[in-house]
């Protein structure tokens, strides 16, 4: 049962990765996420990137959820690169991983419509609150590594937007 249990939360915090390294270069709309053949296109670019960026080696991702934690992460947005949230937190600059789409409300929008001025959720220079999970990765006594992958940020409004994974994270009471 332990085992059971340990192999289907490796095969989600490969899901959480693969979705936080997805294609950047282009904007998506929410038709994107209702086109399945596209979803499954995607999908096997997205684990192409993967590879390319961790090799073959699954250890990475058993590493990552064995050591991930949950955080949260308070600043400034200074820009949205490559999939990635770059947050100014007033001691340094931050780096979180994205899932492609994220829910706000009733509608489904691409991680680059999220901060783009024109859209209502939030934008460069706004403050945001990023709930997601960290992973120390590699630790020595001159610098550490780490790992965070956003599944929730809440605007300076109050409202949130939640990543679009085919699973759940739930917080230990």
């Amino acid at each position: 049962m332990k085992l059971a249990a340990a192999a289907i939360a490796v095969v989600l915090a490969f899901g959480v990765v693969v979705l936080a390294y997805a294609n950047s270069q282009n904007a998506s709309t929410s038709s994107d996420v209702q086109n399945s053949l596209t979803a499954t296109n995607a999908m096997q670019g997205q684990l192409q990137s993967l590879q390319s960026i961790i090799g073959k080696d699954r250890q990475w991702i058993k590493r990552f959820l064995e050591n991930a934690t949950i955080t949260t992460v308070n600043g400034t947005v200074v820009s949205l690169f490559k999939g990635m949230l770059i947050l100014d937190t007033g001691s340094s600059e931050v780096r979180v991983l994205m899932p492609k789409y994220w829910s706000v409300g009733t509608e489904v929008v691409g991680r680059w419509k999220l901060f783009n001025s024109t859209y209502s959720f939030s934008a460069l220079g706004q403050n945001v609150s990023v709930t997601a999970l960290e992973s120390e990765m590699f630790e020595n006594p001159s610098f550490s590594i780490n790992v965070i992958v956003a599944y929730e940020i809440t605007n300076a409004t109050g409202t949130t937007a939640y990543a679009v994974l085919p699973f759940n994270i739930v917080p230990s009471s």
